[in-house]
């Protein structure tokens, strides 16, 4: 879950990390209030869940309260990169003299964090990757020790920094690990960490991203990934338990693991079809998620005249075909659409007998195997 740039700079303040004076408002007249409270002059800055909002129009600076207001009544309610701009960040214009790069993140190959920092910072990574790799230093993490002080020290010296501004960045850098471990990220990042006029070090943006599999442990995050997602369809699905993504085709399909999923999308792709969605209800299956799943496709099928037919892919191993199939017939007596349901019910002997026995004479069309459940949705979709 990617937290907005006030979250990101919430937590970084609790870590010790150095952030501008601001405060989030959502309207010209709290912009106003904010800028006078500050009484310097402010950046006014878009809260969206991406990047690249300067080049959008979303970053501006306000010399005077009354010109944050323009501003600020300008920005609200623009679309940048696919977002609506619902609130904004008012805060205290640095004076800067340098922009550095940093961050703490996951290395998959190596299956440990790593630490990467950068003399150019203010510009996205990946431009600097292409254009000067060099320019970035990174290093491996043992999470058994943690970041220790040389070792941020000498990452830090191989940008150029020297003296007290070695010593101060090095310090963030380990404070920034800190931050990434409490909130179990996959990515914290600073960018651009300034060195002000003053000699200071202070976070003039912030990127974190929290590992949707530690959100037990993280309540105050877990309501907020589900408020924010803003497509209604995604939203039911993760309130539901199971992982939506919405498409655009006329055949929805659902299948229990995502690389199931995802093969079936590709093969009704590869064979012509036009995948409306994904939809992965995950190992384990229950009556209530079950019901969950089919119940929100058939839900969508009747919102989107697109959508003609409903696939299901099945395959119970651990899952009790009793309780999948309850779910089944649950979500199509509950919604009650014209839309056919194709399921091809696989796994061990025992339960796929079971549940195929369990649906033979229901609505749903029965399919032997994967390719013809393909096939029959496809002959379907086409009319």
């Amino acid at each position: 879950m990617r937290l907005y740039e006030y979250e990101g700079k919430e937590i970084f303040k609790k870590g010790g990390i150095p952030v501008p004076q601001g405060s989030v408002v959502k309207s010209a007249g709290e912009a106003r209030r904010t800028t006078s409270e500050i009484g310097k002059e402010v950046a006014v800055k878009a809260q969206i869940l991406t990047g690249r909002r300067g080049k959008g129009g979303g970053i501006k600076f306000a010399r005077t309260p009354d010109e944050a207001g323009k501003i600020a009544q300008r920005i609200l309610g623009m679309e940048l990169e696919g977002y609506k701009v619902n609130s904004l960040l008012i805060e205290e214009k640095l004076n800067i003299t340098n922009e550095l790069y940093m961050a703490i993140t996951v290395d998959g190959e190596n299956g440990a964090p790593v630490a990467m920092v950068s003399a150019e910072g203010g510009v996205e990574i990946e431009e600097v990757a292409k254009r000067n790799p060099e320019k970035i230093t990174s290093g491996l993490i043992n999470p058994l020790y943690g970041i220790r002080t040389y070792e941020a020290i000498n990452l830090v010296r191989q940008i150029g920094l020297t003296e007290t501004t070695l010593i101060s960045a090095s310090r963030v850098l380990c404070q920034l690990y800190q931050v990434f471990v409490l909130n179990d990220a996959r990515i914290a990042e600073i960018n651009p960490l300034i060195m002000t006029n003053e000699g200071n070090m202070v976070a003039a943006d912030s990127r974190c991203e929290i590992d949707d599999n530690s959100l037990f442990k993280h309540p105050e995050y877990k309501d907020l990934r589900i408020q924010r997602i803003e497509n209604p369809w995604e939203r039911e699905g993760a309130e539901g338990g199971v992982n939506y993504v919405d498409l655009e085709g006329n055949i929805a399909v659902m299948a229990n693991g995502a690389g199931l999923t995802m093969s079936l999308l590709d093969t009704i792709k590869a064979n012509g079809g036009s995948p409306a969605c994904f939809l992965d209800t995950g190992g384990g299956l229950s009556r209530e998620r079950m019901k969950n799943g089919v119940g929100l496709l058939l839900r969508k099928a009747r919102a989107d005249q697109r959508i003609k037919v409903v696939l299901l892919m099945v395959r119970m191993m651990i899952s009790p075909p009793d309780a999948v199939t309850e779910g089944i017939m649950e979500a199509i007596e509950e919604v009650q659409v014209k839309t056919p349901v194709v399921a091809v019910m696989r796994g061990r002997t025992p339960y796929q007998e079971r549940a195929r026995e369990l649906l033979e004479n229901s609505a749903v069309i029965l399919c032997p195997g994967i390719e013809e459940g393909i096939r029959e949705a496809m002959k379907i979709a086409k009319g």
